[in-house]
């Protein structure tokens, strides 16, 4: 689904990786790990064309993604290719960007940017998927930002699968829950049956739900 060819990242000419190449297979969980500042998060960015945003970055090599049965390399779009790319390629960040708005506005906003149908019916759905539904039924209506560190991170799950990503890119996307709802989420991704590259510092969970992984 995404393949990285020789790529290599500068920041400041510092070498944050260099002649790197990975294969993110279509349908598979593919896992991502490394110490810390080794440059995971900064991969993630790259496949998701976000790394444009940063300053002073040097990038080389090929990020190819596979869309309608032919390779496009993610590294040679415009912005507005790299916008509509975004769509099918999502990123969760660690740490939850979400909007000052009520839970039930940090999905509907989305919902209704991607034109989704049957929005209160999706995002009950994913609510339900990541497990936050039943804590969170009784105050829809209340900002977002009063959540916990575990509900905000299961909030932000629940945005990205609303919005049916092709490829989803997950870093440490369980950090902040307990183990029990830790194996719920890693078993619902293990369920999805799409393409997932994940960062987590957890070996029991790589062990658990990737079906390769690699080491930065």
């Amino acid at each position: 689904m995404v393949i990285i060819k020789n790529l290599k990242l500068e920041f400041s000419n510092k070498i944050i990786f260099d002649n790197l190449n990975i294969n993110i297979k279509e349908n598979q969980i593919t896992a991502i790990q490394g110490p810390s500042g080794i440059g995971k998060t900064s991969l993630f960015l790259c496949i998701n064309s976000m790394i444009k945003y940063e300053e002073d970055y040097k990038i080389s090599g090929e990020i190819l993604y596979k869309k309608d049965n032919k390779y496009i390399d993610i590294l040679k779009l415009n912005d507005d290719e790299a916008q509509e790319l975004r769509k099918e390629i999502i990123y969760v960040s660690q740490h939850p960007d979400l909007l000052p708005m009520s839970i039930y506005e940090n999905l509907n906003f989305f919902a209704k940017t991607h034109n989704i149908k049957n929005r209160n019916e999706k995002i009950i759905e994913v609510l339900k998927q990541v497990y936050l539904y039943e804590e969170v039924k009784d105050v829809l209506n209340k900002s977002a930002l009063k959540l916990s560190g575990g509900q905000q991170q299961r909030l932000i799950l629940a945005r990205a699968l609303l919005l049916k990503p092709k490829v989803l890119l997950l870093d440490e996307p369980t950090a902040s829950l307990n183990e029990s709802l830790s194996k719920k989420i890693e078993q619902m991704l293990k369920e999805l049956k799409i393409t997932i590259a994940i960062i987590s510092h957890f070996e029991s969970q790589i062990k658990d739900i990737s079906n390769v992984r690699y080491l930065l």
